[in-house]
Parts: structure tokens; sequence; C-alpha cells
């Protein structure tokens, strides 16, 4: 469809489309603020940041997070503060904006038409649709305004991002060497002083146990309590008994089908990659291509295992080992040439093409036209979206007079009753402890943890809301020493182990001299030797340990090997010497394979980084203010 709109972009049916456009844009305008109030959320350089952006974009970002996650968002969504995260994306995307153009960055009404329509969800047989354009905003709940508006800080913000990303040069020396920090395989062995073994001679006395509190009463203050009752409306369980009428599936489908029911030509394809490298000579190419014709050959012979010969011969390691199998894709997702082909190709066929990776000898297992679905294969998912709007809607409202009534001192109780759903009463919990699973709700629990005993609110004004009471508040405090006697005594031979088990360590630490005295110093402390197999530095597991960064970063330090790291090691409370056994950089072979996947990633790394410091610079020199009790306040009520 984008080839379809680039060959005719200059056809008078597009330029009709395009002029109408332009009147939509100059009718609606671009932007909003003409409801704004003068409450801002934060203020960037004194611009305003309001809550209705806020919401839009928090709205925004959930719809993302539940189409990466699929099932799993609602796991995902409970530890993020979703409305902090649209904050933070605002403040950028604002201070990318002004830095763009104070660098004289904009973004043409032509360039803007120009990529609205090549979004292949606006078009209709390959060109923009203006009634498809705006179903599908009513369907985001978006004004063309807004979006446009939108539409065009995103290119900009895009444009600016690629100046700062072309300017990310990695030579092949320094991709090299990042390659053999990140590869280098060290090998190690250690002695390990566990705590747990000088535990079992410490008897700390009333006295030592009385000094220890005194000294750090912090370690022992138990935090903030509360206990409330909360109702969930969930809108599946409020719609669960929801049909909606063959008529609003119809309009539904009429509305839609177009965009969301209707799917480009597919093909599922295998291949069988010989590689050529970047810089090959004329020779080398000239021997894959001969390569890859005999493969053809033999791939095209009667009775043929076309996997097998994959595993064989096939140069990408992604797929050799699953017959070559590339899956399902559909345009625009393989590089052109390799695209070209096969989409022109009949199943069953086999060819080969040639593409900047080297030669491909390509099979087509299935085909799939463009298609789309009918109204009777849409029904079920209709229904499911349909229901799901009506018990979102069913849910705000209410929740909202449920607020209302508990506000006038109606119980929780017998209003979630009379919907049929249930209202829960938590123990006493401090942040992070359990609660019945609502303490993975960052959102919620910020709120209930502002509330009053006797007060109720609101969590959030959107989506699933909560109606939650709190019905008691336990303060912070510090617990006399009799109340915690026994955890004070546990802390006392926890610290007291650990650091003889570290001071154990330091007296042999200084018996080695070189690494033959390793063994010697293992052996007259009747310590065992733990060998630990080769891992690569990025590979921070430490096996018989766990998670140790500090122990291979230090390892590649060590200036000979075989060497011994030159300090005591902590992890866990436990501590250890480590011996370097080995250290070795990966060869020109590993790097040959690798090279092209690493440096792709590497640079993509690198590019990351200097977006990041971009925007840092930016907030460091700018006027920022965000107002925490209002942002929190849009998550209750």
């Amino acid at each position: 469809m984008l080839e379809g709109i680039r060959r005719y972009q200059y056809s008078w049916p597009v330029k009709l489309t395009f002029g109408f456009l332009v009147l939509i844009m100059a009718f609606w305008g671009f932007g909003g603020g003409l409801f704004n109030t003068v409450h801002p959320i934060a203020t960037v350089n004194g611009q305003q940041i309001l809550g209705d952006q806020v919401d839009r974009e928090a709205n925004q970002l959930r719809a993302s997070v539940q189409q990466i996650y699929g099932a799993n968002a609602q796991a995902v969504l409970k530890n993020i503060n979703i409305r902090q995260e649209a904050v933070e994306r605002l403040i950028e995307s604002q201070l990318v904006g002004d830095e763009a153009r104070h660098l004289g960055i904009s973004i043409s009404d032509v360039a803007l038409q120009d990529k609205i329509a090549k979004e292949p969800v606006f078009q209709r047989d390959g060109q923009f649709d203006f009634d498809t354009y705006q179903d599908v905003l009513r369907n985001n709940n978006l004004l063309p305004a807004e979006y446009e508006s939108e539409e065009r800080d995103r290119m900009i913000a895009d444009t600016l991002r690629n100046m700062i990303d072309n300017g990310v040069q990695v030579s092949d020396d320094e991709a090299r060497h990042a390659y053999n920090l990140a590869n280098e395989k060290i090998g190690l062995r250690y002695v390990e002083f566990a705590a747990s073994d000088f535990a079992a001679k410490i008897s700390p006395t009333e006295t030592q146990i009385a000094d220890y509190y005194k000294k750090f009463p912090e370690q022992f203050r138990e935090p903030e309590r509360i206990k409330l009752t909360y109702v969930h409306y969930d809108p599946l369980m409020l719609a669960a008994r929801y049909t909606p009428p063959d008529k609003d599936v119809e309009d539904y489908y009429k509305r839609n089908a177009s965009t969301r029911f209707k799917h480009g030509d597919v093909v599922h394809a295998r291949h069988i990659l010989i590689a050529v490298p970047a810089g090959a000579s004329d020779k080398e190419k000239a021997a894959a291509k001969a390569k890859a014709e005999d493969v053809l050959k033999q791939a095209q012979a009667k009775g043929a295992d076309f996997a097998k010969l994959a595993a064989k011969y096939s140069d990408d390691p992604s797929n050799k080992l699953q017959g070559g199998d590339l899956g399902t894709f559909g345009r625009g997702q393989m590089v052109k040439p390799f695209e070209d082909a096969v989409f022109a190709m009949k199943p069953g066929q086999i060819s080969m093409v040639e593409t900047h990776f080297g030669f491909h000898v390509v099979k087509l297992d299935e085909s799939v036209p463009a298609a789309t679905d009918t109204l009777a294969e849409s029904k079920l998912k209709i229904i499911e979206e349909l229901r799901t709007q009506a018990g979102a809607k069913l849910g705000r409202s209410a929740a909202q007079e449920d607020l209302t009534s508990a506000l006038s001192g109606g119980k929780l109780e017998d209003l979630a009753k009379k919907r049929g759903i249930e209202a829960i009463e938590t123990p006493l919990f401090a942040q992070g402890e359990p609660a019945g699973g609502i303490e993975q709700d960052r959102e919620l629990m910020e709120a209930a943890f502002k509330l009053e005993t006797g007060q109720s609110a609101l969590v959030p004004e959107k989506g699933a809301p909560y109606v939650i009471k709190l019905l008691a508040k336990e303060p912070s405090r510090i617990p006399p020493l009799k109340e915690v006697e026994a955890k004070v005594r546990d802390a006392v031979i926890r610290t007291t182990s650990q650091a003889q088990a570290s001071q154990q360590a330091q007296k042999i630490l200084a018996t080695i001299k070189s690494p033959a005295d390793f063994d010697k110093a293992a052996a007259s402390n009747k310590l065992a030797v733990k060998n630990v197999d080769p891992l690569a530095r990025v590979d921070h597991r430490v096996e018989g340990i766990g998670e140790f960064p500090e122990v291979t970063d230090a390892a590649a330090a060590v200036p000979a090997i075989p060497g011994v790291i030159d300090r005591v090691m902590e992890h866990g409370g436990n501590s250890y010497l480590f011996e370097v056994t080995s250290r070795a950089e990966p060869t020109d072979a590993d790097w040959k394979t690798a090279q092209k996947d690493f440096l792709q990633e590497y640079v993509q790394q690198r590019r990351e980084q200097a977006w990041t410091r971009f925007l840092d610079s930016l907030k460091d020199t700018a006027k920022i203010q965000i107002d925490s009790d209002q942002l929190a306040a849009g998550s209750s009520t």
C-alpha cells in the first residue's frame, strides 16, 4: 500500500486527497488548549502540562503495555506509576520540541500530510481514505487536530533524534574492543569464608545487644501500616452478562472493517543463507554464488529435504536448525530484494535471491492473499471489545456513584453487594507487604497511604477503578528494645560473624604473595578450593555463588595471569578470595561470526546512551516544576 501511494503521489486523485486534508487541517487547526485550566501538573520553562494531557499520555502508555505484554499486561502495569511515566514523557517531549525549534527544525504541512497519507492504517486500496482516517481517530478518542499536532511533534523529535544518531560513529577497532571486553572468557578458582561458620560461636551479652540497639535504632523501625476496605470494579465482571445488540456489532464492524479486520497478504517461507561478508572480494562473491547455486540444485531435486539442507549449509544460525524457517511475515518486514522475490513466488517453489547478506535459497511454503474478515469471523472479537467498553463505562459510573454514597456514610460492603461484587478488607500492612494482591498496584498504594482514617477515594478515575476506605492507620515507630530484642540479637550475631569472616579472609590474603601461594594458603587453613568453568565477562553469574559482577570486573583488571584478585570480595554476607586462572579474548573467527549482529546492537546501544545524555543535558538547564500533590490527586478523589 505504501508503494502504491508513493507511485501515485503526484496523481490528481492524491493531490485532491491532500488538498482535502489541508482543508480539514485548516478547519480543525492544530493543538489544543482552548479549555485548558490554570492548574498545571507540571511546568517546563514556563510552559504548562495539564491534567488532560497527562491522562491522554497515560492512556497511550497503558495501551502500549497491553499490546506488548498481552495477558501479562496487568501484572506489568501494577509495577509502573503510569501517570509519573506519562509526565516524564511529556516533559521530555516539550524539551525536545523547544530544542528543535531553537535549532530551526520544523515540519512543513506538506511533509505532515504526506506522512499521514502514507500510514497504512488510514488507507483503503493503497490510497489515503478520509473516512477511514476519521474512523480510526474516533475509535481512539482523538480529534484530528490533536492527532495532527502530536504527529508533527513526533516528526520533529524523530528528526532531532536522527541528528543525534548520525553523530554516533563507531569504528571497527572500537567495536572489536567492546566485543572483546564483553566476551572475554575468565577462568576462576575461589575459597569461601561463610559467615554462618562463625555465627555458632557468637553469644552476645545483654550489654552488647543494648549498645547495638542504641547505636542503630533505625534498623528496627516499624513502617507505617494501614488497613483498607476496597471494592474493585472489574469491567469484565461487571459486564459479564452484557450482550451487545446485533446493530452495535454491525456498526462496529462497518467502522473498523477496513482497519482492524483487514489483513495484508502474508507468506510463510524458509531459506538457506550462503553468507557474503562485508568487503568480500569478487572471487569470494563468486564462490558463494556457486555454492548457493549448487544448494539450489540440490533443493530442487526430487525428494530433497530442505530442512536437512538448511541444517547442513545455512549460515543463518537463528534458524538453520529449524529448517531455515522464517515464519509468517508480511510486506515491509524483510529487506526489499528478498521481499520482492518471495512475494512473486508460488507455494512450493524454490528460488535464489541475492541481498547484502549474501545468497538465499528460498522455499515458499504458503501464501495467504490480503483479505478482510467477514462479520461472522469477527463477531466474537467485536462482542468481547464492546463488552469490555461497556464494562469500563459501567465500572467508572458505578465507582463514582458508590464513592458518593460512601462519602455520605454508606457501607462499601452493602454497596458492593448490590452490584454483585465483593468488598474486601485487608489486614494491617506496610508498603511492599502482602495485602491480597493490591500491594502490587503502585498507583493504588500511593493514594491509600495518603488517606486519613475514615476517608474514601476513587483510584484511579479511569481504567478499572477501585473505591477504597481507610479503616486504620498505624504511624511509623521504633519499638522498645524489649519488643525487638530477638531481632537485635540476630543483627549483632549477623554483623559480628560477617566481620569475623572478612577479617579471616584479609588475614589469609596477606599471606598470598603469588598464585602458587593460593593453594598453599587454602590447604594450611583447611579451605576447599572451588573451580569455576571459564565464563564470559558479561555473564556475571559465578557458579556456586550467584550474580557477582564485582568479581568479573576485578578479574579483568588483574595484571598477570594466573593472578590473585588483590582484595577480599564480599557477597551475601560471606567473604571470598579469588584466583584468576585464565583470561582469553574471543578469536578472530568468533568476531567474524558475531560482528554484524554485535555491531548493530553496539551502535544502537551507543545511540541510546547519546540520546539519554542529550535529554539529561536539556533537563539540567531547564526550569522544571512538578506538582506532586496534583499528580497524585489525579489518581484519587
